[in-house]
């Protein structure tokens, strides 16, 4: 069956998960039916690029006593995820920032030959970190910086425009955290739209302090994204900061999401 349509994820922040997006396909899957066959459905895997060295920092600093070992692992490996790119596309040598939007970019050069090297809709999903992630890439992609500056691969126009995600109709957002990223800056911007018809839905809860709503950021942002605020999770997390990992198998933004897929379908 033809496909008609791309999905993109981006994970989160911390330990390197391959299989973070089965609970949400599986879901996906089963909820759409035989459609699901008109989907090309591809996930981002950006954590191995960092997460090598992250295991050898973590070893050196278990041979020093300190406590609360859970927490600074967590703490480590999420939060030198995010340190660890935004200072690598800062700096005169941005080999891991590069590296991580060459995986979206094959990841969308896979997504193009199912779809017919076709430039079809493309709806992106992402998790905490990848918010942050997708969002700079999609900076980039506007404004001729990180991988659009001398260091895409040639393909066609048509390819490159997809690159470019100039084809994106929907950003779907959980458990985001570019509030982290840019509460010092001023201006405080949003990225352009892609297109008319582009729409960005955040999703977050209450109880996530890694999730925040991104409407009240600036103007541009008020402008671009709709919030959602839904409880994440079930009797056991929903109420604490453990609602972070939860947000894809909600109701609230499955339904939401399938929404958007059927008008594509």
């Amino acid at each position: 069956m033809e496909k008609e349509i791309a999905i993109i994820t981006l994970h989160g922040m911390g330990d390197y998960k391959p299989n973070y997006f089965e609970a949400l396909k599986n879901q996906l899957e089963k909820k759409l039916g035989t459609k699901w066959d008109k989907i090309a459905f591809e996930p981002v895997q950006y954590q191995p690029i960092l997460q090598q060295n992250q295991i050898k920092i973590w070893q050196r600093m278990n041979s020093y006593p300190l406590d609360g070992s859970i927490l600074r692992r967590f703490l480590l490996f999420g939060f030198s995820d995010a340190g660890s790119l935004e200072y690598s596309a800062r700096s005169k040598v941005s080999v891991q920032y590069i590296e991580v939007q060459k995986e979206i970019m094959q990841a969308l050069d896979k997504l193009y030959v199912e779809l017919g090297n076709n430039d079809k809709p493309v709806i992106i999903i992402a998790q905490s970190l990848g918010c942050q992630v997708i969002s700079n890439y999609i900076w980039d992609a506007k404004h001729d910086s990180g991988i659009f500056n001398g260091l895409e691969p040639d393909a066609s126009a048509q390819l490159k425009s997809f690159r470019r995600l100039n084809s994106c109709v929907h950003l779907l957002t959980t458990g985001c955290n570019i509030p982290m990223f840019v509460a010092g800056l001023n201006p405080i911007e949003a990225i352009q739209k892609p297109n008319n018809e582009f729409t960005w839905f955040n999703y977050y809860d209450r109880d996530d302090v890694l999730g925040w709503p991104l409407s009240p950021l600036s103007d541009s942002y008020g402008a671009l994204v709709k919030d959602h605020e839904i409880n994440a999770g079930g009797i056991f997390s929903s109420w604490n900061p453990w609602s972070h990992g939860q947000y894809w198998t909600d109701k609230d933004v499955l339904n939401s999401l399938i929404d958007r897929i059927r008008r594509y379908i």
